[in-house]
């Protein structure tokens, strides 16, 4: 009997445990929570995040070129059971796709969904007030393909 309230004991400390780290890391991704822009001659994009709770970002970008918008996504940052994923909604996909937090600091965060076709890792890094993503997966011709995304903060 002893043997079993501990072990009950310990799984729901390591539950606790678990749930903790995991609203550490949420707030650990606020500093992504603003609205940011990249220029590039006619073409501008725009990437927004807004807190919802503490286990819910929602946020979206969006490419535009001489008022024609040529790319629009929506996305979640969401706290979820078997972790912290961020769900890429995206015209071109028949459901959104989702990538698992795999690394969070206080600046950086790293999510990925190895079965995606492109991109399968999505990385962010806030550098000196300033948001720089990049999304990485094997391209067309199967070589691993990298593309940046330098943005500041909208003023």
């Amino acid at each position: 009997m002893k043997k079993t309230i501990l072990t009950i004991a310990l799984a729901i400390f390591s539950l606790c445990g678990e749930f903790m780290a995991q609203n550490s890391d949420m707030k650990k991704l606020e500093w992504i929570v603003d609205n940011w822009i990249s220029s590039t001659g006619e073409t501008k994009s725009y990437e927004h995040w807004q807190k919802i709770d503490d286990e819910h970002f929602v946020g979206g970008s969006e490419t535009v070129k001489n008022g024609d918008t040529l790319f629009s996504e929506t996305l979640k940052l969401e706290k979820q059971t078997e972790g912290i994923f961020y769900i890429a909604d995206v015209k071109h996909n028949p459901a959104p796709v989702k990538f698992k937090l795999i690394e969070v600091t206080d600046t950086s965060a790293v999510f990925v969904n190895p079965d995606h076709d492109f991109p399968q890792k999505i990385s962010y890094e806030n550098k000196d007030g300033n948001l720089h993503a990049w999304i990485e997966g094997p391209g067309k011709n199967g070589t691993w393909k990298k593309v940046d995304f330098l943005m500041i903060k909208m003023r």
